[in-house]
């Protein structure tokens, strides 16, 4: 492990989540506080976590993010909808810039109705409700249901996919993991079309990864891991790039707000070009195990569509993608980058941090599963 500096870390987090009935959800509250003190000598890194009071302003602002909940979805009521609602309030502090404080504040989650396909939901750039978009909003519900995918045709991924590259290249490029992954050694070659660009940005304000400085108290930069197709970084030390997923856990590299670039493609037009593709409207989790040439990657709804018509769905599916063949059978990127409103959480060693995902659709061929 490289060198950490002496440092501490103080954090207060509240944490909120609603299941059932959109109009009368059960509801549950979580909250923590706590201050870390961090030395490094040798090489070693030693900790001493303490709880810290919870914060009666904390609290406050725990009920009023659930309030401005209610409100936002208040014109749901009716639909006969099931909800999953998630909230979370998080503040840090270092000793490097004690006055400079790192925040996130939002909620994010699901709505169920009958006879629709699922809504997911967050916060907008400007605090307002916003909901993922796609295609599948106007296909029908009663589509035949897939047993199993075609043998592999090409697939287009929507905005709400970012996970994918996340495992392919933001685990793989971290500093400890990178001397047995497929990318090591690799840098500076041409890995995917020069339509893609892959960077971490800490540096998109507002998001769940955002911060000035990480949990280590150094400056936190964004960092460019794929530039036009070809590998140009990592995820190392002294890029700002520690995160603890909480006080008590030792700080880890790892990434903050995960972004592909817009391309120039049309995805409107994949689709109404292909003889026959896939479609994933979004990637609800991922796992990469360090050394592996492939990762898993659990999907949401997949459909199976023919010059752009809908023949076919499947509710989820899980893909088991080898990195360089992905990246290696990316055609196209598209011009319609979105951020997802939903925030995403990536664990590692059982730590789970909060991070921002955004992206393009992709055209990806040739991909076995």
């Amino acid at each position: 492990m490289r060198h950490i500096p002496d440092h501490w870390m103080s954090e207060t987090q509240a944490t909120l989540r609603w299941t059932g009935s959109l109009e009368a959800p059960e509801r549950a509250f979580s909250l923590r506080a706590g201050k870390v003190q961090c030395r490094s000598r040798r090489g070693r890194l030693t900790q001493r976590a303490v709880a810290l009071p919870l914060d009666a302003s904390m609290q406050a602002a725990a009920r009023a993010l659930e309030q401005a909940a209610s409100v936002m979805l208040e014109r749901f009521h009716g639909l006969g909808a099931a909800v999953e609602l998630y909230g979370l309030i998080r503040e840090r502090r270092v000793s490097s810039a004690p006055d400079e404080p790192q925040r996130f504040r939002g909620f994010w989650g699901a709505l169920d109705a009958p006879n629709a396909w699922r809504s997911v939901f967050g916060l907008g750039p400007e605090g307002e409700l916003a909901f993922r978009r796609g295609a599948w909003e106007e296909w029908p519900t009663d589509l035949p249901v897939m047993t199993q995918l075609p043998s592999a045709p090409p697939i287009v991924f929507s905005p709400y996919c970012g996970t994918l590259l996340h495992e392919a290249l933001g685990h793989a490029l971290e500093a400890e993991y990178l001397p047995d992954s497929p990318l090591r050694r690799r840098l500076g070659e041409k890995l995917a079309s020069s339509r893609l660009t892959v960077m971490d940005r800490p540096d998109l304000a507002g998001h769940a990864g955002a911060m000035t400085r990480d949990d280590a108290g150094e400056p936190a930069s964004a960092t460019t891991l794929v530039q036009q197709g070809v590998l140009v970084g990592d995820l190392d030390h002294g890029r700002g790039a520690l995160r603890r997923g909480s006080y008590r856990d030792p700080p880890l590299v790892r990434a903050a707000n995960f972004l592909v670039a817009k391309g120039g493609g049309d995805p409107r037009s994949w689709l109404a070009d292909l003889p026959e593709c896939l479609y994933v409207c979004w990637v609800q989790s991922g796992n990469w195990k360090p050394g592996q040439p492939k990762f898993k990657a659990l999907t949401g709804p997949v459909f199976h569509l023919r010059r752009g018509e809908p023949v076919a769905w499947m509710a989820w599916t899980v893909l088991r993608l080898s990195i360089l063949e992905m990246l290696a059978g990316i055609e196209d990127v598209g011009d319609d980058l979105c951020i997802d409103p939903a925030t995403h959480w990536c664990v590692k060693k059982n730590q789970p941090v909060p991070i921002g995902m955004g992206s393009p659709s992709l055209l990806v061929r040739g991909l076995s599963s």
